[in-house]
């Protein structure tokens, strides 16, 4: 039988032949098919509240759509971490492509909701702040959790950022030890985090009351994802090490990330961590439901407690469960296969925006085609109320006497 040989000891010339066929832009693409199926859930779950007949008819489609959803952040967090282990995009290139759509979401929703939204709102009633705060107090009753987290690009930035305080090799001023005080640095996503974490749990337990303006801001990830990531990160960085401490350099660990072997090694080992985290989500649920219970005295109270399980889903535990279809599908990912066509890639989220705004039109349409006969039939019925005819005669026989006045 053949020794295993250590990690330092593998060269170039060693690299296995195998490839998985789905390359990061594939992971890409599935991403953001998963966001298309993001928007059509939240379009779903508003028409099955607003139509008896719609929340009938799609009952038994809404897991498969909800699962799908939850796997958008993980196919995208995957394809970006391959980008940079291919070497295919830099840090740098990714937190200017991250951080830049992620602010551009915030300003987008920052001016939509102004200058369309509370505008509109405002017209309609005499006092512009008692507008404003009407419209607050109807947006939070709409979002059952005290808030709404939507901007996943946000959490695509810290990932990034991470990453880049966690390997960055300063050329200057911060070299050798002093580097230590980069590393410093990967805290600030962990903070961002735990404080996203924090403020959706206070808004949900109606501890406080969050800024319409915050929404975007918040992490949309569960935060066991994040911890996956981190595992993930910290393992890759713990092999660098194991590799340059037998003499090898960082450039030959750099082209060692490119081979087959290590790519394989990185698949297998992202399956065996999605199944620990889902393990660990579930065990995180249980134990911060029942937390939160004794804490409330309501430990015995078979009613309150599922209201604490579903108030801790809300916040994101429990909901990596979905991960598991993403396992199996690691066998046929490689992330040294680099696409070569780099304009199909830039391509992919044009498309998967393109079919959010048609998925928003086609829903709209539905909606006209279903509450316009009703609507119809809702001015048909009042039209035939013996008062509204006296008041349409009255109207229309003043206009015949052109007596009339127009100020």
């Amino acid at each position: 039988m053949a020794k295993r040989r250590k990690l330092h000891e593998v060269s170039l010339e060693d690299d296995i032949r195998y490839r998985g066929p789905i390359s990061f832009q594939g992971f890409q693409m599935l991403g953001w098919l998963c966001l298309v199926g993001t928007v059509l859930m939240a379009l779903l779950n508003i028409a099955r509240k607003a139509d008896p007949m719609t929340a009938e008819m799609t009952e038994q489609y809404m897991p498969i759509v909800e699962t799908f959803a939850m796997l958008s952040l993980p196919f995208l967090l995957i394809a970006n971490y391959s980008r940079i282990l291919s070497n295919f995009e830099g840090y740098k290139m990714q937190l200017i492509r991250t951080g830049g759509t992620a602010a551009a979401i915030f300003g987008v929703s920052c001016f939509i909701y102004s200058r369309y939204i509370l505008s509109n709102f405002i017209v309609l009633a005499d006092d512009p702040v008692q507008a404003e705060t009407i419209l607050d107090d109807l947006i939070h009753t709409k979002a059952a959790n005290g808030f709404i987290a939507y901007n996943i690009f946000i959490d695509l930035f810290l990932c990034a950022l991470f990453m880049f305080f966690l390997n960055v090799r300063p050329k200057r001023v911060f070299t050798g030890k002093k580097v230590l005080f980069i590393r410093f640095f990967a805290l600030v996503p962990i903070a961002y985090e735990l404080a996203s974490l924090a403020l959706k749990y206070m808004a949900a337990s109606h501890q406080i009351t969050l800024p319409l303006w915050s929404f975007p801001l918040l992490t949309v990830k569960p935060p066991m994802t994040f911890v996956l990531f981190m595992l993930l990160a910290f393992h890759i960085k713990v092999r660098e090490r194991r590799f340059c401490r037998h003499g090898r350099s960082h450039e030959e660990y750099l082209a060692y990330l490119k081979t087959n072997r290590n790519s394989l090694h990185f698949s297998i080992w992202l399956m065996f961590l999605l199944i620990l985290t889902a393990v660990l989500d579930v065990i995180a649920l249980i134990l911060f439901s029942a937390i939160t219970a004794v804490a409330s005295g309501a430990e015995n109270n078979s009613d309150q407690m599922i209201t604490f399980v579903e108030s801790a889903s809300a916040l994101g535990f429990g909901n990596t469960i979905p991960q598991l279809f993403l396992v199996p599908l690691m066998l046929l990912y490689s992330y040294s296969r680099v696409p070569k066509n780099k304009t199909f890639g830039l391509l992919i989220p044009v498309i998967g925006i393109a079919l959010m705004v048609l998925v928003v039109l086609e829903f709209g349409r539905l909606a006209l085609g279903i509450y316009i006969p009703q609507l119809k039939e809702t001015v048909a019925d009042r039209l035939t109320d013996p008062e509204i005819q006296q008041l349409v005669t009255v109207v229309m026989s003043t206009f015949s006497e052109g007596s009339l006045v127009v100020p």
